[in-house]
């Protein structure tokens, strides 16, 4: 590698910890955590694991 060759050419900035809308919108943290829930049932049918009671219940609900 020569002198003039970078050695950080793929360093990028780093992403804050946590997004700013989750703590400005309740709502919106409130739909993501349903379609995670919509997921992790789609996921455990697949692998034919149970799924907890609470997260069906999640997941029923409208996003």
């Amino acid at each position: 590698m020569s002198a003039s060759t970078s050695e950080h050419k793929y360093v990028h900035t780093p992403r804050s910890a946590s997004p700013a809308t989750s703590k400005k919108d309740p709502q919106a943290e409130h739909r993501v955590q349903v379609a995670a829930a919509r997921l992790r049932v789609t996921l455990d049918e697949r692998l034919g694991r149970e799924t907890p009671a609470k997260t069906k219940a999640l997941a029923k609900e409208p996003i």
